[in-house]
């Protein structure tokens, strides 16, 4: 791009002088600006999307690692309040069977 700039530079300086400023060059050179210019645009917008593709990726691994240990959580609680739930209807068993024999 530095060479581009210093061709410019040169043909503004002939055409500001008079001497030999030759129009088809600076279209040429214009030329080469605008296929540098495409260059610098594709790389950067595949840059973008790469950085793009790769924070997806990290955005759904750790969505997945949060849902994960959110269903974990639930089914450890899930698990808890099955075991709650057992014990208390064996204690409420064992506390109809104490207070059916001792009405007897």
């Amino acid at each position: 791009m530095d060479a581009l700039l210093e061709q410019l530079s040169v043909l503004a300086d002939m055409a500001l002088d008079g001497g030999g400023f030759d129009p088809a060059r600076l279209d040429g050179v214009l030329a080469l600006f605008e296929s540098e210019a495409r260059a610098s645009w594709a790389a950067a917008e595949a840059e973008h999307e790469g950085v793009a593709r790769a924070t997806e990726a990290v955005a759904g691994g750790h969505l997945n690692a949060v849902m994960g240990a959110a269903v974990g959580t639930y089914r450890g609680s899930s698990g808890e309040a099955d075991a709650l739930a057992t014990a208390t209807g064996a204690m409420e068993m064992a506390l109809n069977a104490t207070s059916g024999s001792e009405s007897e």
